[in-house]
């Protein structure tokens, strides 16, 4: 069963995330994700600008800031079940292993630019759907 599905009858029953929130938690979930992109993305050029040698660290900043963008893409775009799959995709192309991936998803999860409790509660069932779906 989707998330948007089992929000949609949690609501119903219990006054839990309803579509509208679903859609909030999307969107508050996607603009973490892009938050963090921003964060890695000036992490590796900062490390690029210094003197000292770190390309490893400019690799791994750089690819984990090229997954945060593709995740924020599957969040925001594709249809809940794909989204695994997607991010799974992104992650073996950008050399990052998949709880890497899992990792800064729930980070982005609990980072959320919002104080509304029903899309905060709506991007952590989310998240916990995407986790889950990559195992």
């Amino acid at each position: 069963m989707a998330i948007e599905d089992a929000a949609a009858d949690l609501a119903a029953e219990f006054g839990g995330p309803g579509p509208e929130d679903i859609a909030n938690g999307v969107a508050v979930l996607a603009a973490a994700l892009l938050a963090q992109a921003r964060t890695l993305a000036t992490t590796a050029a900062a490390l690029r600008e210094s003197d000292t040698d770190h390309e490893g660290a400019i690799e791994a900043a750089a690819a984990r800031a090229s997954l945060a963008l593709a995740m924020a893409q599957a969040v925001s775009e594709a249809a809940p079940p794909a989204r695994p799959g997607l991010i799974r995709a992104a992650a073996d192309a950008l050399d990052v292993s998949v709880t890497g991936a899992v990792t800064q998803l729930r980070a982005a999860a609990l980072a959320l630019p919002t104080d509304d409790a029903s899309a905060r509660i709506a991007a952590a069932q989310i998240a916990q759907d995407i986790a889950q779906g990559l195992g």
